[in-house]
């Protein structure tokens, strides 16, 4: 039996037709009266009181089978119900409610990123590796109301399509002006899009980095309401979707381009997506781009792509708080990298602003001492003076350069603390780490500074506590009552720091979390010191980057600033 596997370069993007769209294309089930046979993969629903909810039922080579509900949740659920057409899930629904199905259970463990077009394409134990039984079969409740019976419409079209049956419009894909593709389709359909002409033949020319068959992708779409993106070819169908005039498909494709930032460790496609949406003058996607190479900056820097970045990716980069490295001196010695590898080609005036973009008060008096360079000469004085003078002199240069004085995330050493994905693993199964304070916690105090500034070693360091919650009998003592949660508080106060420092210093702390301890998916802030925090790194709005793992390591990042303006009224961040 072949079962064809999805491949981590190759996610896939499922739309659903706009209810303009369908009623555009309901008439034209008079153009195919023959009903497509069941596919791999194709689903059903049974056991429901209802036509919207049942067990899952999926079809496998001639057999109808179940699914186990281990790791069932709404991203699975949200596969099934759009495969089947509805607007989306509103329920994932453990075993047991519909009763049990027969035949094979074919998936178990299933982990969707709720984009694909049906559950074989998600990652799973295996096709037919399950210990479950049938009482476990998972079933789903999707949102109701099918419109226009799309189901069967987008089975009709796409027969239509693949066939070419009936065609009253031939196009033709010309590269560097030979003709590699031709394309049979029907004018109905295209008159969807909106710039589309009504000749018979027409030609459409694309750049010699589209492949030709990545071009049948979005006519597909246009039929179907269904398309299969790879990273290697999003940047294509993207400019395709632009060009076109089909801006709910290019928004689509642009979500679908931020889910596949984290399939390229060697941060080529990231880099290449970056410059692509500077051409297209796309600011989401820009912001998108920086903020993934952000947040991995240590691991950008290793790669073979941080030399080849932009002038403009380089200072989009350095101009961002949320710039996750070990120190600001690192950021200086990966600025000096890139620098040398550009050579003559670099401009005085680029290498200016670069500078300027350097937080030297951020950097450790140790590591100011170790910046030989003339050119560094005034921001080693900007950051000498932030070490040896108090918030009182500093007030009028916090005020106007404010955020050279805003720390970055500074994982180094002694900023932070990590709770490894092999130690929250162990931890799940045996209760145990032995870093910790209690035999039953994931829990472990360290120490910090109390700021940046040298200035305040005077008077010593203080304690932190933080605790992960991510067992479900545990997660009752966490203030949330959410797993996973976290904590992370002050141990106890300095009562060497005078009180008026204790009340110009505010703590704006991090958690930094890691997919499998590989690359950051997901940044949130400690808002409330003393309260603990929900995680939600893979479930929910929340999430920014998908890992396919749903392992975590946590890094706890403290942050410390000065209150700044009157009655020491904090300057919000950018």
């Amino acid at each position: 039996m072949h079962i064809e596997r999805l491949y981590r370069w190759s996610s896939v993007y499922s739309a659903r037709l706009t209810q303009q769209e369908l009623w555009t294309v309901c008439p034209l089930l008079s153009l195919n009266q023959h009903q497509p046979g069941l596919q791999t993969g194709d689903m059903r629903l049974a056991g429901g009181k209802r036509s919207h909810e049942g067990r899952v039922e999926v079809y496998i080579a001639g057999v109808w089978g179940t699914v186990c509900d281990d790791g069932w949740d709404i991203k699975e659920a949200i596969v099934v119900c759009r495969h089947l057409n509805f607007p989306s899930a509103r329920e994932a629904v453990d075993g047991g409610r519909y009763g049990p199905g027969q035949g094979p259970i074919y998936l178990d463990e299933l982990n969707c990123l709720g984009t694909e077009t049906d559950l074989t394409k998600c990652e799973s134990s295996g096709l037919g590796i399950s210990d479950c039984k049938h009482a476990e079969d998972a079933g789903v409740v999707c949102a109701s109301g099918k419109m226009c019976h799309s189901t069967t419409i987008s089975g009709f079209l796409g027969e239509l399509f693949e066939s070419g049956r009936d065609c009253d419009l031939i196009l033709s894909v010309v590269v560097e002006n030979s003709t590699v593709e031709t394309i049979c389709a029907h004018k109905l359909i295209l008159s969807l899009v909106p710039s589309w002409s009504s000749e018979a033949n027409l030609s459409i020319e694309v750049s010699s980095k589209c492949q030709p068959h990545w071009l049948i992708e979005p006519f597909r779409y246009l039929y179907t309401g269904r398309m299969n993106i790879t990273m290697t070819s999003s940047h294509c169908l993207h400019k395709l979707a632009s060009e076109w005039g089909l801006k709910a498909l290019q928004e689509e494709v642009g979500k679908l381009l931020i889910l596949l930032l984290p399939e390229d460790a060697t941060f080529q496609a990231q880099s290449s997506l970056f410059d692509y949406a500077v051409s297209m003058d796309d600011g989401a996607l820009q912001q998108s781009c920086l903020r993934y190479m952000a947040w991995n900056c240590e691991a950008l820097v290793a790669s073979p792509a941080w030399t080849g970045l932009s002038v403009h990716a380089i200072k989009g980069l350095l101009s961002r708080t949320d710039l996750t490295v070990p120190s600001e001196y690192f950021v200086i010695q990966a600025l000096e990298k890139w620098e040398d590898a550009q050579g003559k080609a670099l401009g005085s005036g680029d290498q200016f602003d670069l500078l300027k973009l350097i937080r030297f008060p951020m950097v450790s008096a140790e590591d100011l001492n170790r910046l030989k360079d003339s050119r560094y000469q005034a921001g080693k004085l900007e950051g000498f003076q932030f070490n040896a003078l108090t918030i009182g002199n500093l007030f009028g240069e916090l005020m106007s350069n404010w955020k050279s004085y805003t720390p970055r995330i500074y994982t180094g050493k002694p900023w932070s603390y990590t709770f490894t994905s092999e130690e929250v693993s162990v931890f799940k199964k045996t209760s145990l780490y032995p870093k910790g304070l209690n035999h039953g916690e994931l829990a472990f105090t360290f120490r910090t500074p109390v700021h940046n500034s040298a200035y305040f070693a005077l008077f010593g360091d203080i304690g932190w506590y933080t605790r992960l919650f991510v067992k479900s009998d545990e997660c009752s003592y966490s203030s949330t009552r959410v797993c996973p949660s976290a904590k992370l508080s002050l141990e106890n106060g300095n009562s060497a720091l005078p009180e008026l420092y204790k009340n110009a210093i505010v703590y704006k702390n991090k958690i930094v979390i890691r997919c499998d301890g590989r690359y950051v998916s997901h940044i949130q802030d400690f808002k409330h010191p003393q309260e603990d925090t929900t995680i939600q790194p893979n479930h929910g709005s929340g999430q920014v980057y998908p890992c396919r793992s749903d392992e975590y390591s946590y890094t706890m990042v403290i942050r410390p600033k000065y209150r700044t303006g009157l009655n020491y009224t904090e300057v919000e961040e950018e």
